[in-house]
């Protein structure tokens, strides 16, 4: 699949993303003010937060896909990074949000609560929704590579625990009649919400400052690279790598025997970078020559 390609699929997931988010922020809204549940109105604030999030990953991934220009001659690709940033930020500004209401219900005391059958069937049908398409994105970013899109399969797939806890929270209130459940629920969402923000704005931070790839993809580089040193009589060395948005940087420096003509040994850089490239889809690799 071509970068174009990556692209449509990118942008038809965040659409997905933006529009299941607003039908149930909007629902949860309405039915946690209908029936007072901090829960359910908790998770309409972390819907709103992923609707956000959505948008920006929208706009990440169109940015990404502009080609190198002037100003930027190695491309977009890190705004795809900077959307999973400003998306993490938000997951942790919405739980902190959350949990501090959910700590007032606790203290001054929760309200009784009305329509917990409705509030139930809102919260299982949320996570229901929220696990086809976060398994939707999931697919498209492995695919394509895009951490924005999978930052908003995260999000989604944090929304399916919270709602389903959410929902047996309120279950249990229905059971048992004692409403603080509903405000200690809400709590412990709001936690979860706050831990995969960190995460997401963690991650997003690291490829910002340009660290390195995972120890498995530099050994996958490595063992082509072992391969070439076998059969070639070449030898490497520097081997870095790192990340922008989907696309992979890498480069090192490649020994060659000294007789050999800059033609000879071109072509031997151009066998290896298509090597590391189906090693490491969607890498742009960079190799200098050197001779012993």
């Amino acid at each position: 699949m071509d970068a174009r390609s990556h692209s449509r699929s990118n942008r038809a997931a965040a659409m997905l993303s933006i529009a299941s988010n607003t039908v149930l922020m909007l629902a949860k809204l309405v039915v946690g003010l209908v029936t007072g549940s901090v829960a359910v109105l908790s998770d309409a604030a972390n819907s709103g937060g992923d609707l956000v999030a959505s948008g920006i990953a929208y706009a990440g991934v169109r940015a990404a896909a502009r080609p190198a220009d002037e100003n930027h001659p190695y491309g977009h690709e890190k705004t795809e990074n900077l959307a999973a940033l400003v998306e993490g930020m938000l997951v942790l500004a919405a739980g902190a949000v959350v949990a501090f209401e959910a700590t007032r219900r606790l203290i001054d005391g929760s309200a009784p609560l009305v329509g917990l059958d409705l509030a139930v069937g809102v919260m299982v049908a949320s996570a229901l929704v929220n696990l086809a398409v976060s398994q939707r994105l999931r697919r498209v970013a492995r695919r394509t590579g895009s951490p924005a899109i999978e930052g908003d399969a995260a999000h989604l797939a944090s929304d399916v625990w919270t709602s389903a806890g959410a929902a047996a929270g309120l279950i249990l209130v229905a059971i048992t009649g004692w409403t603080p459940v509903d405000a200690l629920v809400g709590i412990t969402i709001s936690l979860y919400v706050m831990a995969v923000g960190a995460r997401l704005t963690w991650r997003a931070v690291q490829v910002l400052l340009d660290s390195s790839l995972p120890p498995e993809e530099l050994a996958a580089i490595e063992a082509v690279l072992a391969g070439f040193a076998a059969d070639e009589q070449v030898s490497f060395h520097a081997l870095r790598g790192r990340r922008a948005g989907s696309k992979r940087h890498v480069d090192m420096h490649m020994v060659v025997p000294p007789d050999t003509t800059v033609r000879n040994g071109h072509l031997m850089s151009g066998r290896v970078k298509g090597a590391v490239r189906e090693a490491l889809p969607n890498a742009e690799v960079l190799i200098h020559l050197e001779d012993h």
